[in-house]
């Protein structure tokens, strides 16, 4: 990361930790590799799927249903109430 800067002087940072233009050439080859595999494979990408035993699926479905309902009829009172205010 040193090395990208601008108006780094690379040979230096290279010499100092012991290293040759060439290893400079590879580790960004690796980099460049490494980086377009992960972009590229499809199956990595995103959350990992987790399987839900059907239980459960029933459960908090049947909540959701309720909490529809409950909202449907907490927006039908409001309405009525607000037919009787005016």
């Amino acid at each position: 990361m040193e090395c990208n800067a601008p108006g780094a002087p690379v040979k230096l940072i290279l010499q100092r930790y012991g290293m040759a233009p060439w290893d400079l050439v590879a580790i960004r080859k690796k980099i460049k590799a490494a980086a377009i595999e992960a972009l590229s494979s499809p199956g990595k990408r995103g959350r990992r799927q987790s399987v839900v035993p059907v239980e459960q699926l029933q459960r908090v479905s049947k909540e959701l249903v309720e909490a529809k309902d409950a909202l449907a009829a907490v927006g039908h009172e409001l309405s009525l109430l607000k037919k009787r205010t005016d």
